[in-house]
């Protein structure tokens, strides 16, 4: 068995460090938990081709010598279920086919009781084809309503840190319970929480392209106005002690969404998995859940209500695009507003990407 982990890290290491130069094969593929707790894994292999797609599982990612096979399939079979041989947590995978290995791949939500939003930002490759770690960054919604269940499976996930980014009005009003263990970092942004949604709704004007706007300029506004917060995170992200580290606010979509974005773009991520991770954020985010009753409202408020309970490209894009005017890029923003030096990139980089 030693031998044939052996083997096994060896041909990996090979693979991915050459499959750009050997082939033309890529494998993408994910992993979801179904509602029986069983992995489900989904592939695709391009350009088509017939044959088997091997896989590969364990569960710690923190050496390739820890993955051992489990099976085979049908390169065209394009999904599997799989029990989980641990405690159902996580696992991860890797999947061989055409002589080409996968990154990584593991579960990106975990399912909680009260906690929305709750996922793992990892998983994502940089552009020079170097993938981000999971479990280092995880992402999330309100935890004051955590229930026991969601508090053990936050210990579990081995998190250290929780850095808050409620208003303090929020924070105060609906406080964190949380393992003692759990360092929890309160860097306040302006509201974006149901108090705030209630008072641009006293407008019975207020319509959807109205809370576009807003949104819009909401964005600019915590980019502008909340430097301070974001250079604190990274001088938190650059620390190797406080890692796991999980980003939460009301919501987790908006401030959580520009921290996650400025975060993965520091380490190479490229915009179109920057906007991908941005939007998962509408699958897991029910407007009806905010304890907002919408139902006496008009048409055009129930829309705006929607529109500000959601994810939008348009928000994020006219956030860039505002750093962009007015600072020349976004790595300029970084470094000369939030002190994300490249030596702070290069740790950010150390301990969030794969070394092998």
């Amino acid at each position: 068995m030693v031998k044939d982990r052996i083997q096994i890290y060896l041909l990996i290491l090979l693979m991915m460090a050459g499959s750009s130069c050997m082939s033309t094969v890529k494998i993408t593929s994910v992993v979801e938990k179904d509602p029986e707790g069983d992995f489900l894994l989904k592939w695709e292999v391009s350009p088509d081709q017939e044959g088997n797609i091997e896989i590969y599982s364990s569960l710690t990612d923190s050496s390739l010598t820890s993955f051992t096979p489990v099976t085979s399939r049908k390169i065209t079979d394009q999904v599997m279920r799989l029990n989980p041989t641990g405690s159902g947590l996580r696992e991860y995978f890797i999947l061989r086919a055409g002589g080409v290995y996968s990154g990584v791949v593991a579960n990106r939500t975990i399912d909680m009781n009260q906690i929305k939003n709750f996922r793992d930002i990892g998983g994502y490759f940089t552009t020079d084809n170097r993938q981000m770690k999971w479990g280092e960054i995880y992402r999330s919604g309100n935890l004051s309503n955590a229930t026991l269940y969601d508090q053990e499976k936050i210990r579990r996930l081995n998190i250290r840190t929780v850095i808050d980014f409620r208003s303090e009005r929020t924070a105060s009003r609906y406080p964190i319970l949380l393992h003692p263990s759990i360092r929890k970092i309160a860097l306040p942004l302006m509201p974006m929480d149901a108090q705030k949604l209630d008072e641009q709704l006293e407008d019975e004007h207020f319509d959807r392209s109205d809370a576009i706007r807003y949104m819009q300029e909401e964005y600019v506004n915590i980019l502008e106005n909340h430097k301070k917060q974001f250079a604190e995170m990274f001088d938190i992200l650059t620390n190797d002690s406080n890692y796991p580290i999980l980003l939460s606010g009301s919501l987790g979509k908006d401030g959580v969404g520009l921290a996650t974005y400025l975060i993965l773009f520091a380490i190479g991520i490229p915009q179109s998995s920057l906007e991908e991770d941005y939007m998962l954020s509408n699958q897991f985010i029910d407007p009806e859940m905010v304890e907002i009753d919408a139902r006496n409202l008009s048409e055009p408020l129930q829309e705006a209500v929607t529109a500000m309970l959601t994810v939008n490209r348009a928000y994020l894009n006219y956030a860039i695009d505002h750093i962009k005017l007015k600072y020349g890029s976004v790595d300029n923003y970084l470094e000369k507003e939030l002190r994300v030096t490249s030596g702070k990139r290069n740790l950010l980089r150390k301990y969030l990407l794969y070394q092998f």
